[in-house]
């Protein structure tokens, strides 16, 4: 019989889950007995260290990035040219490549930010790559105000300082927090099992 609820937090769960998707928990080995009762759910302030939870290394996060990047690059290009068709006007885009980037910038935010608060924690990046982004502090979808602090940086070439900050500040963390915004906006990514 699978489980309805997780045995952890008593989310309501999908059919067939390996794992639950609010906290992490690792359902594969659990039953429910009929008629069991379902946990209380734990509060979204109270810190859940659920078993299982593999935090992401640098190279599959790399990875992720890269092909939003290039997600991002093909949609924020595409808009700004039928936007602005300055390939006619300035052939060598001089004029305009400001207001690219800016359009870039924003579709990227909003790339990030829209999809990691409401897609699971999920870019398609990520989702190829079988991560996601959390609350450090209760493995939930982090809010969006969380997110939005986490992707400022994403879309731009801040991204490099970010992560230099961030490697340097965070060396050792158990999280594997790579970036600084991570920090301050208290997010992890994980591995999806």
């Amino acid at each position: 019989m699978s489980l309805k609820f997780c045995p952890t937090c008593g989310e309501k769960l999908e059919d067939d889950s390996k794992f639950c998707m609010s906290c992490g928990a690792d359902l594969k080995t659990q039953t429910q007995t009929p008629g069991s009762v379902p946990v209380q759910k734990i509060s979204a302030k109270k810190t859940v260290t659920p078993e299982g939870v593999v935090y992401a290394d640098f190279w599959p996060r790399f990875w992720a990035i890269v092909l939003d990047g290039i997600i991002i690059g093909i949609i924020g290009s595409s808009i700004s040219w039928m936007i602005f068709p300055y390939n006619i006007i300035d052939p060598w885009g001089v004029a305009f490549n400001w207001l690219n980037n800016l359009i870039s910038y924003i579709i990227g935010f909003i790339y990030f930010w829209g999809l990691e608060s409401y897609n699971n924690g999920q870019t398609l990046g990520k989702m190829a790559m079988k991560l996601r982004t959390v609350d450090s502090n209760t493995f939930l979808v982090a809010d969006p105000g969380k997110n939005a602090i986490n992707s400022l940086a994403k879309p731009s070439g801040l991204l490099i300082l970010d992560l230099i900050i961030g490697l340097i500040s965070n060396s050792g963390d158990p999280q594997k927090r790579i970036r600084i915004l991570q920090s301050i906006s208290e997010t992890a990514v994980i591995v999806v099992k």
